[in-house]
């Protein structure tokens, strides 16, 4: 038998065994206590309901009052909503003090998801404003890293895990600075938190989902009209009239093509938060998959010529 039959046998054999093990269950949902933020819509609202109907017991985060409110009515007693904002820090205790007098004696928590997040500043860097970066990474990147502190050891003590949402743009920057920086941050945090707690036997996850249609590109045409009323007269004489039009255009892009199919990241964070075995990353979504992880690989020289022919920032 030579070499490469061995090492193709090899191979197999390791992809084999890596799906099965990924196919391994925990056990004892009804027993275990899962942390969500960011539940008021989108991934985190469709996580937290699907928690409780596997009978998870769940504290969903909220941004808003009627948020909870909604979760109040239309889940079980598992269910716990809380008013919380990820960007201060006496909101996370406030949050974290009921969390502590809800579990039970000596429990912990299993998983935190830290899904909250904002699509931040908008048009290219240069109309970006120390304000745009503040604004971002206080939700995408700071939130992330307080919310998992405050959570820690609640984590550590249940051996749990912390699934943290980065994005493809934690992979490949291409444009809205503010949000990539915070995404590449994310990466950045996950994976030296992951190599910290190794010998623990508590995990960290990072999902990393492509173009999905979310309320995230709601507010993006008055963003964008918002972004260049607030310029400088000299710097606004500058954009033609459908500036506005032209600021969203990528971002259109990515809400057109992106998949309605909610679903596949949920059931990476399912995966994450249930699997006696969890990946490390979840590329989630064609495009992630796919597009993208092509691009990444890519000399820049061919990267930067394709992301320059999309014509994005032509304002």
């Amino acid at each position: 038998m030579d070499i490469l039959t061995i090492i193709c046998i090899a191979l197999s054999f390791a992809y084999i065994l890596e799906w099965f093990l990924r196919k391994l269950k925990i056990d004892n949902f009804d027993k275990r206590f899962v942390l969500v933020t960011g539940c008021d819509s989108g991934f985190g609202f469709e996580l937290a309901k699907k928690l409780d109907k596997m009978g998870f017991n769940v504290f969903a985060c909220c941004l808003t009052k009627s948020a909870v409110e909604k979760f109040n009515e239309t889940s079980s007693s598992k269910l716990k909503a809380i008013e919380m904002d990820v960007t201060k820090d006496a909101s996370i205790e406030k949050t974290m003090e009921i969390v502590k007098r809800s579990l039970p004696n000596e429990k912990g928590l299993w998983a935190v998801v830290n899904n909250a997040g904002i699509l931040g500043g908008i048009g290219p860097t240069i109309l970006h404003t120390r304000q745009d970066y503040e604004n971002t990474l206080a939700v995408n990147l700071y939130g992330v890293i307080m919310v998992t502190k405050a959570c820690l050891p609640l984590v550590l003590q249940e051996q749990g895990r912390i699934v943290n949402t980065s994005s493809i743009a934690g992979r490949v920057g291409f444009f809205n600075s503010s949000y990539t920086i915070s995404k590449y941050g994310v990466e950045a945090f996950s994976d030296v938190l992951r190599r910290e707690i190794y010998r623990t036997g508590a995990k960290v996850q990072i999902i990393e989902p492509g173009a999905f249609k979310t309320p995230i590109w709601k507010p993006l045409k008055q963003m964008s009209v918002n972004k260049i009323a607030s310029l400088p007269a000299e710097i606004k004489s500058q954009f033609s009239d459908d500036a506005a039009d032209k600021m969203v255009a990528p971002y259109k892009i990515l809400e057109e093509t992106g998949s309605t199919q909610y679903n596949l990241v949920v059931d990476a964070y399912i995966h994450a938060i249930t699997a006696k075995f969890p990946r490390k990353r979840y590329l989630v979504g064609t495009d992630a998959k796919y597009t993208y992880r092509f691009l990444w690989n890519l000399p820049e020289i061919i990267s930067d010529y394709f992301f320059y022919k999309q014509g994005i920032y032509n304002v």
